[in-house]
């Protein structure tokens, strides 16, 4: 009898537990979530969405999606910015209904010219991709200026607030949701770039690490000034479009005639082209622009249009010096046709002066020298050494394997020229720079010793 009873108190608990595990854990948490689903402004999945349109008074707004992402469909056929249309849908799915203020039963046309929702503000409709409609119109604020009365088309038109802030999120307007990249590309894929223009042409190519220039002159590029060039294509945004279809005339009042400057760029290895081109300004700051895949004008910040009218020459390397210092086994340094010193270093990487003979050497000088002309950043360039220069300096350098490097400086009117055997450039260099390989022979050279008192003269005779 005891068995019994005891296992129909048995089975009585494990039917509480049952109970409490299916209806008050299981059925909680699928209560709270038609509770949380019963609130959302609208029922849909982010990415179930292929249609959404804004209307906005007499303006509609209306995306597409396809194949390639969101596209801008009406009141202009155009890419769209697609992160701004994903967190239009992300703030749309999070917003909630507050409150309902007047019942589907008692909604009455004059009830919603009341909320003025018989005219609202904004309208948004989305389509999923089963062809399921939604709808919901927003009417004005509240008296406290803290919701906004809104109302779902369809079946159930019931009226009820929303935060105000919500809203605020989601009354955008064309220019929020079109693409204002001034050209898409990726920078990093970018395997030439190429400038036309009234400020000169120039060709420069990405070989494997590093840029060269191949016009206006054949020559390394400067890696960082080509980058950053790019990421300022890359990152500038349209600051508004002007005009969306524009004729051959209106064209050239934007200054797109004989003085538009074009920046293209080849990407990938199919070499896809890319191509900005900058017009005329609008006396304002700004400058009308296109890229050369899409109808409209634009315009652009000044500072991207500073960058691409740079003349080629700040695009050039200007570290023209480029050697492994610590292979540099011999230094030879001259001036004016004559040898002021020579200079060798030792396997333990001891320098010590060759020529004159006899002297020691300052083999941190030395080791500064190398240092200072492997640093080296020139401050412009020029077409040829001027005529009438004087060669004031040449520095020799050896390598371990006795590869030489010579560096010739010629200078006139107080400018410094800056050669070196093998490279047909011409490089101007800055006066302090040539006052630090401009060494004189006590500059390397440790003192003489003194010599020693004879011991004639400390007897005093």
């Amino acid at each position: 009898m005891k068995f019994k009873t005891n296992a129909i108190i048995g089975l009585i608990f494990l039917g509480l537990l049952g109970f409490v595990y299916f209806y008050e854990i299981i059925g909680g948490d699928q209560r709270r979530q038609e509770a949380e689903k019963s609130k959302r402004l609208l029922d849909f999945t982010e990415g179930h969405v292929r249609r959404l349109a804004l209307g906005r008074g007499d303006t509609s707004i209306v995306l597409q999606k396809g194949t390639d992402g969101w596209r801008l469909s009406s009141p202009v056929v155009d890419r769209a910015d697609q992160e701004a249309v994903e967190r239009y849908l992300r703030n749309l799915g999070e917003s909630e209904r507050e409150k309902t203020v007047v019942d589907n039963a008692s909604v009455t046309g004059a009830e919603a010219a009341k909320y003025a929702l018989d005219a609202p503000r904004l309208t948004i409709e989305l389509e999923t991709e089963d062809g399921e409609k939604q709808e919901v119109k927003w009417g004005a604020d509240s008296p406290t200026d803290r919701f906004t009365y809104a109302q779902i088309g369809g079946a159930n038109p019931e009226i009820f607030v929303v935060r105000a802030w919500r809203f605020d999120n989601l009354d955008k307007s064309l220019f929020d949701f079109r693409d204002r990249k001034v050209l898409a590309f990726a920078k990093d894929e970018v395997v030439e770039l190429r400038r036309k223009g009234p400020d000169g042409e120039f060709v420069l190519v990405r070989d494997q690490e590093t840029w060269q220039m191949r016009q206006p002159v054949s020559a390394l590029a400067d890696g960082d000034a080509v980058n950053a060039l790019l990421n300022k294509i890359d990152t500038s945004e349209i600051e508004a479009f002007i005009d969306e279809g524009p004729d051959q005339e209106a064209l050239k009042a934007y200054g797109f005639g004989p003085h538009k400057t074009e920046l293209t760029m080849l990407v990938g290895p199919d070499k896809v082209e890319k191509r900005l081109v900058i017009g005329g300004d609008n006396g304002q700051g700004s400058f009308y622009a296109r890229d050369a895949s899409r109808p409209q004008v634009f315009l652009l910040d000044s500072t991207l249009v500073q960058q691409a009218v740079k003349d080629a020459n700040a695009l050039r390397d200007k570290k023209p010096l480029r050697f492994d210092k610590d292979s540099i086994t011999e230094i030879a340094l001259g001036k004016q046709g004559k040898q002021v010193f020579a200079a060798a270093k030792d396997t333990a990487g001891i320098w010590d002066l060759t020529d004159p003979p006899g002297r020691e050497g300052k083999s941190w000088k030395l080791n500064s020298l190398l240092g200072d002309l492997n640093q080296l950043e020139v401050v412009g360039f020029a077409g040829e050494v001027p005529e009438g220069a004087v060669l004031t300096l040449v520095i020799a350098l050896t390598g371990d394997g006795k590869d030489s490097l010579v560096i010739s400086v010629h200078q006139v009117d107080g400018v410094s020229y800056l050669r070196q055997e093998g490279d047909p450039a011409v490089y101007i260099m800055d006066a302090e720079d040539f006052a630090e390989f401009d060494l004189g022979l006590e500059d390397v050279a440790q003192a003489p010793p003194k010599p020693a008192d004879s011991a004639g003269g400390a007897d005093g005779g």
